[in-house]
């Protein structure tokens, strides 16, 4: 019975250490698990703008040609992140750091719209959450995030990926896929305002309420796809609530995308920029704000800004 027990405790000592192992390890290697401990930790930060969004926002948004033209820049998506993900993000940043000055959030593609159930990131969920130790057999490290296993397998044997760096939370890889879709208009439905007051944009509109408490510009954008994926839709303005409203422009518009993309050389994969793509996005969000400002004047209804702060 005895060398029983030592034998159970041997096993649980062991795979202890090896949970440990594993974390220290992620976090060296993997680039959201490492982002997010760094995010996570900032103390007085003085960004003026903060980007969130999921993969396609990571690699997708220049936050260092962002910084040139509107002040420290941070990217904080990371791959799979929902919108209560971003929410998380924003709410943690601001208790901890000096609030930005813009808030931008890349839709991944606003017009297969956010209905699904999709839960907390578990990287943000480890590490936003108050308790590090494992509560359940699923929270345990090596069950939790055994996905990474397998990405990072994937990420040692690419190249590309080993060459990847983080600059200013972007993600940038020098790769380029061509794009061989055909478009395919038919199958798109755009969404109307009544679209985005569904349960599935609960934290979207969480999102706008705590930049409007906090005098926060708030720009939304559906990110660019794919040919197969773009559309015709037009930019949607949201008002559920007056005065806490948001528009949603439409970057992912096949007129627009199809001018600024070559097929051969801005797309990492299917509906990801690469490095060079996402500094024609980030120009063109860039030109957009700035257009916007101009003709505050004009149309201050239709534009996705809370003036309150001033």
């Amino acid at each position: 019975m005895r060398k029983f027990l030592l034998f159970l405790v041997s096993l649980l000592v062991a795979f202890s250490v090896l949970n440990v192992f594993y974390l220290i390890i992620l976090s060296k290697i993997d680039w959201d698990f490492s982002k997010t401990k760094k995010v996570h930790s900032f103390k007085e930060e003085k960004f003026k703008v903060v980007v969130l969004g999921n993969s396609t926002a990571l690699d997708g948004i220049d936050a260092e040609l962002l910084s040139t033209r509107f002040g420290a820049t941070y990217n904080f998506a990371i791959g799979g992140a929902s919108l209560e993900t971003n929410f998380i993000q924003l709410v943690k940043y601001l208790k901890c750091n000096l609030r930005p000055s813009k808030v931008l959030i890349g839709l991944s593609s606003c017009h297969n719209n956010y209905n699904n159930i999709m839960e907390v990131n578990p990287i943000v969920d480890y590490y936003y959450d108050s308790l590090l130790l494992p509560v359940t057999i699923k929270d345990v490290p090596l069950f939790k995030f055994r996905w990474l296993f397998i990405e990072n397998i994937k990420k040692l044997l690419s190249r590309d990926h080993r060459n990847a760096v983080i600059v200013d939370g972007q993600l940038r890889i020098n790769k380029s896929v061509t794009d061989n879709s055909s478009y395919s208009l038919s199958a798109v439905q755009c969404l109307q305002e009544d679209d985005y007051l569904k349960p599935g944009y609960k934290y979207l509109h969480q999102i706008a309420e705590v930049c409007f408490q906090n005098g926060i510009q708030l720009i939304v954008f559906e990110m660019p796809c794919w040919k197969k994926s773009q559309n015709e839709c037009e930019d949607v303005y949201v008002s559920e609530n007056i005065g806490k409203g948001f528009k949603i422009f439409n970057f992912n518009h096949k007129v627009l995308a199809d001018s600024m993309y070559e097929v051969k050389s801005d797309w990492l994969s299917e509906n990801h920029l690469n490095t060079s793509g996402s500094k024609k996005l980030t120009s063109l969000i860039i030109k957009k704000l700035f257009a916007d400002s101009v003709h505050d004047h004009v149309k201050p209804a239709l534009l996705p800004i809370y003036e309150s702060n001033k």
